[in-house]
């Protein structure tokens, strides 16, 4: 996949845009799952999953038939924040529209982040265990971003 053009329609926050800042560049390569929010209508959801960035989307991956299936749609605006659990925090926030694409067997960006969350060779054998089973993509163009890095707060003895 990699970056598109950037048109009209859609071009990255300048959060997404290279150069990535040190704290974005962190969060997108951390082993930190994506928490993923919407809205059914009447009560909001939100979901923790792996997910892979290509530079231009983030990719979350699903089994087909999971619940969350039944809500999400082509379109929907969503939220996701990727943040650290630990003091001092940082956080990346998206917002923007998903698109589904369902796929045969195990998807390429499952099978990144599985590599990335699990290790190389765990990652490979994770996904040779899911190998029959069909998953579909949930793939978010950005359309808003902010982030908050506290590790160069005035107040630490010892800054990051």
């Amino acid at each position: 996949m990699g970056r598109q053009d950037e048109t009209a329609e859609h071009m990255l926050p300048h959060q997404l845009r290279p150069p990535l800042s040190r704290n974005v560049a962190l969060l997108l390569e951390a082993r930190i799952p994506a928490r993923l929010a919407w809205s059914d209508g009447d009560a909001p959801r939100v979901i923790a999953i792996w997910f892979s960035w290509d530079g231009d989307a983030l990719s979350m991956t699903t089994f087909a038939g999971s619940a969350k299936l039944r809500e999400l749609r082509d379109g929907l605006q969503v939220a996701v924040s990727i943040d650290t659990e630990s003091f001092p925090y940082r956080s990346l926030r998206l917002g923007g529209p998903i698109a589904l694409r369902p796929t045969r067997g195990v998807s390429p960006e499952y099978r990144a982040a599985a590599a990335r969350y699990l290790g190389v060779q765990a990652g490979a054998a994770w996904c040779a265990e899911l190998a029959d089973r069909d998953q579909v993509v949930i793939r978010l163009t950005p359309t808003w971003a902010s982030t908050s890095d506290m590790s160069h707060s005035p107040f630490l003895d010892d800054p990051f």
